[in-house]
């Protein structure tokens, strides 16, 4: 656990605090409930300390358990007692079937028993878990329904038994050990503050003595001090809602598509700077600083606008290449640094260049680079070019039955494999060697993986990129779905690629483009994916998807993950500019301090979006 972080189940026992202490009492129990934390925590309020402003509140204390138990008041036990907490199934039976079974024998209530066995949901799961226990019950309630109600009354009036107080007894313990009682009245802290009370503001202690519960304020302490929840859990909460800087360009230049990556400084080769490559319509490409919003050295262009941007990063220390794809079908490859021209392809579309990745095993020749690039385009073409011979080396025409190639994506990790996205519906997906592209069988739909999704249309595909990342991919669609899938290539011939669906992502409307960041918190075991998405009105929309299958064992096998509403949206944009943006992208840019890109052919803008 890295200084300075509180676990994932401490943060839940103070948003429990919270909960119990402002009476959510449905919320506290749903989220014992999801999370498998147990809170099982009851104030003590004795009666003492109840007056006129608070009567209503009830009296609740290890005495009066003990009391309600042992005198066989199961209302107030269910009720003050049992019912925000969150016990085994195993105690909830046993305790459910002595109240049954008293208010049967005991007392003679038949009608009231036959009530409480049937409308109980711990009487539906006993039947689900236990059939031969609940079949029991169920026989000794039918044994009962002939006996006269004047017999039974009788039957009830007698003193309670041996045996019936041995099992109250039992009950007792039982629950006396599952409950913790809390005698400190609730005092509002949550994590974030109680951690900024033991550590200044770069994660050192301040001093070496027990930590006090006493609120200590430092001089320069502010309300917006403890508004840094995405920093202080490692990830982002909610979107970012303030506008860093806006990037202005003139009327005839839109920016169409935009990476980020680090560059050095030209004065100081040694110092790097965050650089945004910005590819505008008019087939200009910008080289910008994301701090000061400048141009960095000279930009490079073309005569027709820019569709799409790709980088590749070296593994030696040599420059970083970007790939540029115009509406001419021409594929440039620059040098990032010198804006030096290393290979130029004329013309290898008929249409315009939707997409494209470098690809291939890195070439020794080319400073380590990759050996090729894969272009796809509105042609219904996807192109295989070699970088070395500046020629193209395979030409698939018909991937998609000549539709648009809409999207292609490389999968990470030791899959090696790519994935286009056709107009026509399907995903495709091809191993590489040495030789070029093949396909793993045959076209596959999206019904076909998710069988709720009839006539989508996969529209952008997103990989996702880190050290553990195995075959991941994104698949954002044209209505309001978006699939995390794992693909994996095998060497069987009847069934050459295995696909799992890890998660469902249902958008409130339809969504339009993303981009992805995995994240690795010591509150949680498993990485999370942190998806922000744009709708077709320019909302962006903030998913976090813990990736529960990476852990192994059970998890890795099955379940899909199904997210039915955002964390967080953010209309920010949208207001900045006065209408809706139908084409809005966005760009995670990570440095000295992350933020968001957002910019669409539509605005003359772009937008750096930060928490701060």
């Amino acid at each position: 656990m890295a200084d300075g972080v509180i676990a994932h189940e401490e943060v839940l026992r103070h948003v429990y605090a919270f909960l119990q202490a402002y009476g959510y009492k449905n919320a506290l129990l749903a989220l014992q409930n999801e999370s498998r934390v147990p809170f099982n925590t009851i104030d003590v309020v004795e009666p003492k300390e109840l007056t006129e402003q608070n009567a209503s509140v009830t009296s609740t204390s290890p005495a009066g358990l003990e009391r309600s138990v042992l005198e066989g008041q199961w209302h107030t036990v269910l009720a003050n007692y049992v019912d925000s907490l969150l016990l085994p199934m195993e105690v909830l039976f046993d305790l459910y079937e002595h109240i049954f079974v008293e208010l049967l024998t005991l007392q003679g209530f038949v009608h009231a028993a036959r009530a409480f066995f049937t409308n109980s949901p711990i009487f539906v799961a006993m039947k689900k878990s236990s059939l031969a226990r609940y079949a029991r019950l169920q026989q000794l309630l039918d044994s009962h329904k002939n006996i006269f109600l004047d017999e039974m009354n009788k039957h009830g009036n007698g003193g309670v038994s041996i045996e019936v107080k041995e099992k109250r007894e039992a009950l007792l313990r039982t629950l006396q050990e599952a409950i913790n009682w809390n005698t400190e009245p609730y005092n509002g802290f949550l994590p974030a503050a109680l951690w900024r009370l033991q550590n200044d503001l770069d994660g050192n202690h301040r001093s070496t003595k027990n930590p006090s519960l006493k609120r200590e304020r430092p001089d320069d302490f502010s309300a917006s001090s403890l508004v840094s929840s995405a920093l202080f859990l490692h990830y982002p909460l909610e979107c970012p809602k303030n506008i860093r800087r806006k990037i202005v360009f003139d009327n005839a230049e839109r920016p169409i598509s935009c990476v980020h990556t680090l560059l050095p400084n030209a004065a100081d080769k040694e110092q790097m700077f965050t650089a945004l490559i910005v590819g505008k319509t008019d087939g200009t490409v910008d080289f910008l600083d994301v701090d000061s919003a400048s141009s960095v050295g000279s930009s490079v262009g073309h005569t027709d606008g820019v569709l799409s941007i790709a980088l590749d990063a070296a593994e030696e220390s040599s420059a970083t290449w970007v790939a540029v794809g115009y509406r001419d079908g021409c594929v440039k490859i620059y040098n990032a640094e010198t804006r030096k021209l290393v290979r130029r392809f004329s013309q290898v579309h008929t249409s315009g260049v939707k997409s494209l990745v470098f690809a291939g095993v890195r070439n020794p020749v080319l400073s380590g680079h990759h050996s090729w690039v894969v272009s796809g385009s509105f042609d219904g073409a996807i192109q295989l070019l070699d970088i070395r011979e500046g020629k193209a080396l395979q030409r698939i025409a018909d991937a998609h039955h000549s539709n648009y190639v809409l999207s292609i994506c490389i999968l990470a990790g030791k899959t090696g494999g790519l994935v286009t996205a056709g107009n026509n519906g399907t995903l495709c997906f091809w191993s590489i060697s040495a030789t070029g592209l093949r396909q793993a069988g045959p076209a596959r739909t999206l019904r076909t993986i998710d069988a709720s999704l009839k006539e989508a249309i996969p529209t952008c595909l997103l990989p996702v990129e880190d050290k553990e990342s195995e075959g991941e991919v994104l698949v954002l669609t044209r209505g309001q779905r978006a699939l995390l899938l794992s693909v994996r290539f095998t060497d069987d011939i009847t069934n050459p690629v295995v696909i799992l669906m890890r998660s469902s992502i249902c958008t409130p409307r339809p969504v339009y483009a993303g981009c992805v960041r995995v994240i690795e918190t010591p509150a949680l075991a498993a990485p999370l994916l942190s998806l922000f998405l744009t709708d077709r009105e320019g909302t962006i929309l903030l998913y976090n998807v813990e990736m529960s299958w990476r852990l192994g064992g059970e998890t890795a096998g099955g379940g899909c993950r199904m997210e039915l509403r955002p964390a967080d949206e953010s209309s920010i944009v949208v207001v900045d500019h006065g209408e809706k943006v139908e084409d809005l992208n966005l760009v995670n840019v990570l440095g000295k301090s992350n933020s968001l890109l957002a910019f669409s052919p539509s605005l003359s803008a772009m937008y750096l979006l930060s928490w701060n």
